[in-house]
């Protein structure tokens, strides 16, 4: 650098001379037509740039815009769908409802064209487990001629079960004692060796009931799972109707008679009708 100052300064003239030399070569290139630059094209180029970026800035907006629109869109129409796959699946289940409805009834008028009492049908609108009262409410009462002490049986996996008996009646519902509870008693018999005794409840739908004052000699002739049924005797209840079956034997060496664990035929958890008995047999 030193070096080139150095010769400038010595030889003005000369550098003077180049320098003029580049300038007009300079001017000469500019003025010619294929390089020709005039302010207003770059002007033109500037603003364009400009343009180009606004313009492709604002597509880029414009399509996030439209992106949020057809996502909401979307969430819009999956909700519906959801609504209606969720209104299809409650039709199902109505369905579903309905077919195990019709099965019921269609049993239930199965097994009253077999019942050879006079009878009411009935639906079981309401269940009081209290410890004082241990009740079920029907939908039938002296409307339908239902009295106090008529026995209620119901039909449960192909038997005629005992339920209980109506201790209160009102003018279009009734109340039914049902054979689990303590204060129930039933004269009843083991179908096949035809011992009899008299079974009551234990106060809880689950547990078992119990047969009491069976003959103590009868002990080899029970067996476990024996049919347990109304005997008929000097009770309201009709005879062969199904109490349970056998679950257990007790026999204490000072009592006279066993004492049986009874199954009851009629699943409480789950019963929905049954049938009121106009007369015993």
């Amino acid at each position: 650098m030193f070096k080139i100052t150095s010769f400038a300064s010595k030889n003005r003239t000369g550098t003077i001379f180049i320098l003029l030399l580049a300038i007009s070569a300079t001017l000469l290139i500019i003025s010619t037509n294929s390089l020709k630059i005039h302010p207003k094209q770059i002007g033109f180029a500037f603003f364009s740039v400009i343009q180009k970026g606004f313009s492709q800035f604002g597509g880029f907006f414009s399509n996030t815009i439209n992106s949020i629109e057809e996502l909401r869109i979307l969430r819009a129409e999956y909700e519906v769908i959801q609504e209606e796959l969720d209104a299809f699946r409650y039709i199902e289940r109505d369905v579903i409802e309905l077919r195990q409805e019709n099965e019921k009834l269609r049993n239930l008028l199965d097994f009253t064209k077999k019942v050879d009492y006079k009878h009411v049908p009935a639906e079981i609108i309401a269940k009081d487990p209290g410890n004082i009262f241990n009740t079920l409410v029907i939908n039938k009462g002296k409307r339908e001629g239902i009295e106090v002490n008529m026995p209620v049986i119901a039909f449960q996996d192909g038997f005629k079960g005992l339920v209980g008996k109506v201790v209160q009646v009102g003018p279009v519902s009734s109340q039914i004692k049902p054979i689990f509870d303590t204060t129930c008693y039933v004269a009843s018999r083991l179908q096949n060796s035809r011992y009899d005794g008299l079974v009551s409840g234990a106060g809880y739908e689950k547990e078992e009931l119990v047969m009491r004052y069976v003959k103590k000699y009868a002990r080899d002739a029970i067996k476990y799972g024996d049919i347990v049924i109304t005997s008929g005797m000097q009770s309201l209840y009709p005879k062969g109707i199904y109490i349970g079956r056998v679950r257990g034997i007790r026999a204490k060496e000072y009592e006279p008679s066993l004492e049986l664990d009874i199954e009851s035929i009629v699943d409480f958890s789950t019963l929905e009708y049954v049938f009121v008995l106009e007369a015993a047999e």
